[in-house]
């Protein structure tokens, strides 16, 4: 018991002790974040062609793009649905497949993403997991930047 209780504190502190990620030599490449430093949004590229804004969500399953993006994407929904829990409650919305989704000049193929209108103009989407884990990842607050390197 008693090594379990030293475990347990010892993760506690851990936890509690900030990280520094050292990249340097490391080769991530960077893109610049907008934002108050509590939310943070970034400039994403969708197939090749449709630009949007996107807010920064780490803790968010999958990406989101608003109905406005998902018809200039002339994407057609499946019937693939997943139940989403919003500030609303639960919905069963459309998951949908983006061929390349970048985000400055690092690329992810096959994204999965719902299409929902949970954020409001001048947003047009949630960067998600679904893109997020395709990378090894750090959110640099004050040089206000992510840097992302494949393979996470």
């Amino acid at each position: 018991m008693r090594r379990l209780l030293a475990l347990l504190g010892l993760a506690a502190a851990l936890v509690a002790t900030r990280g520094r990620a050292d990249w340097s030599g490391v080769g991530g490449r960077e893109v610049p974040l907008q934002g108050d430093g509590k939310t943070w949004t970034v400039r994403a590229t969708l197939n090749g062609s449709v630009q949007g804004q996107f807010l920064l969500d780490t803790g968010a399953t999958y990406c989101v793009i608003s109905q406005s993006i998902a018809r200039r994407l002339a994407l057609k929904t499946n019937g693939d649905r997943v139940t989403v829990v919003t500030a609303n409650g639960q919905m069963s919305v459309p998951l949908v497949t983006i061929r390349y989704f970048d985000l400055g000049s690092n690329r992810a193929r096959d994204v999965k993403a719902v299409v929902h209108d949970s954020v409001a103009p001048p947003l047009d989407g949630i960067l998600g997991l679904s893109f997020l884990n395709n990378f090894a990842y750090v959110i640099d607050a004050k040089q206000r930047i992510v840097r992302l390197r494949p393979g996470g």
